[in-house]
Order: structure tokens, then C-alpha cells, then sequence
């Protein structure tokens, strides 16, 4: 293994003990770590504060200051209140949230004084990479670095931090007298949200003040280091990093038509429905400038084949029955060699070892959604699945990509044809399906990887019924004598089909997807709803979030194959 991926596996270890760290101490299980970030359900949480706002790679001992700050603000903090309150300026609005992080971070009781030493070990971390960093030497960072010390210290009767007490102790005075009463407010009221917030608005307001007094002054000036200046403190306040991170949640609800059917699904016209070879409708040309165009994304990812491979074989293989390797000079001693000892006192071959065979026997098949809201990550997506499934195959497993979507929009042919026929109501699916194989599992990656570019073919997305996709694609699952069958449908939706929904109801594909999902599951096939940048968990007992607005990274990596293994835990 190298050390990248040794590192990767600490450091997701680390954040995984940490967010058990924060569910214990908050008593709150919806806490968790997602794509190594960490998560009250699908809300993120790590950026309530910037020195909470965690780095690529993270020691232990700092984690924990975070984790500790995090299980304190959901224990101490009533999220709708503190929501409500939030000044509307982007700066204030930033400035109240650390506050309200701050304040419940000085409430951790003596009897956790671990908790206690983790919290200022944190703090005084960010205050030392704030100054090194060059922050400290504008004029607007020494004052939003002056305010936080100053805050910090008074709500923790602590000392600030040692190495800058000297460079803030002029705009420390300067702002005494105004700071002052507030600091005192914000000191005595902490252990109450409601009286504590005025305090902390006004400061906020104050700071927001100074800071907006600050930039126009520097603007009137258009000092070229002063902009440089402004810039750095733009980038250093992040104000949009609240939400970065935050997943939407795919909706879904119950289907009066679908329960009136009696959870029997209907299909209109299955006249018109196809299953296709996409590479065959595209120009070879085409195929060869998409494989191009795929070879140069997955060579600057930079990504180590080999390594992948490793990993995902050590996820999926099975041990065989053990075997033992005997007549060894070193491991567990051989019952039937103990006469040698005394006839032979120097014979040291008298011992046995085990031999662990892996074995791989799994099926890994993914179903990507073909519509419409999906082209603007078509091209990640295929790199996606034309890494892994390369290095599944390697692994030793067998792979099929395959993809769904219509044929026409707001449905086609059947949906005439139902208009022609006077409308009977609840007719079920009214468009004209496309199945699509870019890869079956009987083709190699080596002969079918030109035919997995067949999902660069935009004009082909059109709309998703993704119920009877994953019907199919598990059909095709059961039909391969593989022991372990995994199925990842990758979508950024719910089930979409307009003409459908617009005869029956909006939930009625959704509600047959999840009838699928669960027939499946009794059958043990291992489906996992992989979202791009969405929550699929309504939809999904198994799921796995994309977050591709960085593109594919490691951590998704790491997330993916945690996945692979997830049915053996």
C-alpha cells in the first residue's frame, strides 16, 4: 500500500472516530461523516465557525476540538432560534454564528476536562495558522482577529493567545470601549441563548460596522496592497461556506394511484419500449475522440490503478476455507511432528501456517440515469464508472454498465396513443422506455471501454423511470451464477417522467421504485442509490452521496469502496 493510501484510511479513521466522539457527547445518532465531512442528517456542520473549518488532512488531537465544538453547539444550541435572530449582513451573519459557536463551546462542564483542553487546543491551532498565514497584517483581519480573541477570552476566562497579546493590544484598547459592556453581557448570559443573542448581535453589528467603514475607505485609496488585502480577507471570511457541502434531500411521498392499484404497477403500451447498444448508433470517430477525452480527465486525477485495485480486492474478496502450509520453521506446532523432537532435536521443522486464499465472487453492475438533469456531470460520471469498473474487473469481479432512459419526451407514442383512447384513468406508464448496455458482464473492460463512452452521447438524455431500470438491471444481476450481486444506480433525481406523473400522480414511480428495491433486497441483490450532489436516502435503504462540484476525489474513492464491504460488516 502506499502511504497516500495509508494516509487517506488514518485520516478517514480519525474523522470517523471523531464523529463518534460527537454523537456520544450530543446523544444525538444523526451525527455522522459523509465523504469526510461531518453531518447532522444532511445538514453540514463543520463550518459553523473558521476555526472549526477543517483542513485536507487533520491530527487527532485537533479533530477532536472540533468534534467536541460541534457535540456542544447541538447540545447547547436551538438551531431554529439562532436561525431566526441571524442579521441579514454577510459579515454579522458570520460574526453571530461564531459567537453562538463560541458560547457553546464555554459551557463544556469541568467534570470533561479532556473536552475542555481539546476546545482550546483548537482555538489556539486557528489562531497561530491565522497569524502565520499574513492575516494579522491588514488592517481588517486584525480586527476581526482582535474581536475573536477577545470574545474567546472573556467567555473561557482564558488567556488570548500568547504569541500575537502583544500585536493586538492596540486595537484591543481601541475597541474596549465599546466591546466592553458586551463582553461583559455575552460572559454573564451565556448559559441563556435568548438574553446571550443581543450581545452578540451587537457585536456583530459592530464589527460588520468597522469592517464596511474599513473597505471604503481602502476602496477611496485604491491602494494596489490594500486590494490584495481585501481579497485575502474575502477569501479568508468565506461567507458562502455555511452551505458548502450541504446535499439536497430527493423527495418522495405516497401514491394514492399506486396503493389504489393495489401496489400493482401498470404499463400502458409496451409496443414502442427498446433495449440498445448505444455505441452502436455513434460514429467510431465520435467513440474514439470521447475515449481521448476520458483518458486525459482520468490521467489528471492522478489516481493510482493499481492501488484501487488492491483495495477494492481486499473489499470484496471472501477468505476460502483454511489451508494449512506445513513442515515451517516458525508458526503453530504440528501435533504429528512432536515425536521428531525427541528422536531429531535438531530437526526445526516441526510447525504449520495457515494460508488464507481470497477469493472474489461478486457481480458489480451500474445503472446510470440517462435523463436530462444529468448532462452537466455526464462527463465525471463516465470517468467514474469507467474507473471503477476497470478496477472491479481487475479485482477480479464481474462488471456491467447499463443506463435508462425514454426514448421521447413527455411520452412519446404511448402517451398519443392513451389521448387517442379517451384518457382511462390510472394507465401507468405512459412513455416509451430505452434500455441501454454499455458494458455487459460477459465483455471485458479492455474490448467494451470505448463502448462506455457511449455515455458522453448527450442528445440521447432524455427523461428516467428508474423502477423498471433497476428491475431489469437486477434481473440481469440474478441471471449471473456470481454469489454476491451489487447494483449502484447512479442518479441526481427521483423517478421523472412528466406524461406519467401528469395521468397518475407524482409519487407513483417513485413508489414503484421502492416496491422494486424491496422485492430485490429479499432476493440479495445489495442495490445502493449513488446520488450526484443529492441525498438519495427517501428512495434508497442503501446510499452513497457524489458530491461532484469538486469532481471525483478521494474521498469519494474512500466512501465507495467503505461500500463495497458495507453487506459483510
Amino acid at each position: 500500500m502506499s502511504s497516500s493510501t495509508d494516509l487517506l484510511r488514518q485520516q478517514r479513521l480519525i474523522r470517523e472516530l471523531s464523529a463518534s466522539v460527537t454523537r456520544a457527547i450530543a446523544a444525538d445518532p444523526a451525527v455522522h461523516i459523509r465523504q469526510q465531512q461531518f453531518f447532522k442528517g444532511n445538514r453540514s456542520l463543520n463550518n459553523y465557525a473558521p476555526h472549526l473549518r477543517l483542513q485536507e488532512q487533520e491530527q487527532l488531537t485537533l479533530l477532536r476540538g472540533v468534534a467536541d465544538s460541534l457535540a456542544l453547539r447541538l447540545q447547547h444550541s436551538d438551531a431554529a432560534l439562532h436561525q431566526k435572530n441571524m442579521p441579514d449582513h454577510p459579515v454579522a451573519r458570520m460574526i453571530f454564528d461564531w459567537l453562538e459557536s463560541l458560547r457553546a463551546e464555554s459551557l463544556v462542564p469541568d467534570t470533561l476536562p479532556g473536552v475542555k483542553a481539546n476546545l482550546h487546543q483548537r482555538f489556539y491551532y486557528w489562531s497561530a495558522g491565522f497569524h502565520h498565514a499574513g492575516h494579522t497584517n491588514s488592517a481588517l483581519g486584525i480586527l476581526l482577529y482582535t474581536m475573536a480573541q477577545m470574545c474567546w477570552s472573556r467567555l473561557n476566562g482564558m488567556p488570548v493567545y500568547e504569541e500575537t497579546e502583544d500585536l493586538i493590544e492596540s486595537t484591543r484598547a481601541a475597541m474596549g470601549g465599546d466591546l466592553g459592556p458586551l463582553l461583559a453581557g455575552i460572559r454573564k448570559h451565556r448559559a441563556s441563548q435568548t438574553l446571550y443573542a443581543p450581545y452578540a448581535l451587537h457585536i456583530a453589528a459592530l464589527i460588520s460596522s468597522s469592517i464596511d467603514h474599513a473597505l471604503e475607505n481602502q476602496k477611496k485609496a485604491k491602494d494596489e496592497e490594500e486590494d490584495e488585502a481585501i481579497d485575502a480577507f474575502s477569501l479568508l471570511l468565506d461567507l458562502d461556506s455555511g452551505q458548502e457541502g450541504a446535499i439536497n434531500t430527493a423527495t418522495s411521498g405516497d401514491s394514492s394511484t399506486f396503493a389504489a392499484l393495489n401496489k400493482n404497477y401498470h404499463i400502458f403500451d409496451t409496443s414502442f419500449d427498446t433495449q440498445s447498444y448505444v455505441a452502436d448508433k455513434i460514429r467510431p470517430e465520435l467513440l474514439d475522440a470521447y475515449r481521448e477525452q476520458i483518458n486525459k480527465r482520468v490521467a489528471a486525477q492522478h489516481i493510482n490503478v493499481n492501488v484501487l485495485v488492491q483495495r477494492i480486492r481486499h473489499a470484496l474478496c471472501t477468505p476460502t476455507a483454511e489451508q494449512w502450509e506445513w513442515d515451517q520453521e516458525e508458526g503453530l506446532i504440528d501435533g504429528r511432528r512432536l515425536s521428531q523432537l525427541v528422536s531429531s532435536p535438531m530437526e526445526r521443522r516441526l510447525f504449520k501456517q495457515p494460508i488464507q486464499q481470497l477469493i472474489n465472487q461478486c457481480s458489480v453492475s451500474f445503472l446510470i440515469d440517462c435523463s436530462g438533469s444529468m448532462k452537466g456531470n455526464a462527463e465525471t460520471i463516465t470517468m467514474m464508472v469507467d474507473l471503477l469498473s476497470r478496477a472491479i474487473e481487475r479485482s477480479g469481479a464481474k462488471t456491467e454498465v447499463l443506463g435508462f432512459s425514454t426514448n421521447a419526451w413527455n411520452g412519446g407514442k404511448p402517451y398519443r396513443r392513451w389521448m387517442s383512447k379517451g384518457r382511462k384513468k390510472h394507465p401507468g406508464r405512459l412513455n416509451e422506455i430505452d434500455h441501454r448496455i454499455f458494458k455487459d458482464a460477459d465483455t471485458s473492460w479492455r474490448h467494451a471501454n470505448r463502448s462506455i463512452m457511449g455515455l458522453l452521447k448527450l442528445d440521447l438524455y432524455r427523461e428516467g423511470i428508474d423502477g423498471e431500470a433497476v428491475h431489469w438491471a437486477c434481473q440481469r444481476l440474478l441471471s449471473q451464477p456470481s454469489q454476491r450481486k451489487l447494483l449502484y444506480v447512479i442518479s441526481d433525481g427521483c423517478p421523472i417522467d412528466s406524461a406519467t406523473n401528469l395521468a397518475n400522480d407524482d409519487f407513483y414511480l417513485d413508489n414503484h421504485l421502492q416496491h422494486v428495491l424491496s422485492q430485490y433486497a429479499k432476493q440479495g441483490v445489495e442495490i445502493c442509490g449513488l446520488g450526484i450532489n443529492l441525498d438519495l436516502s427517501q428512495l434508497y435503504p442503501q446510499y452513497l452521496i457524489a458530491d461532484l462540484h469538486k469532481g471525483l476525489d478521494n474521498h469519494f474513492l474512500d466512501d465507495f469502496i467503505f461500500s463495497l464491504r458495507m453487506k459483510r460488516r
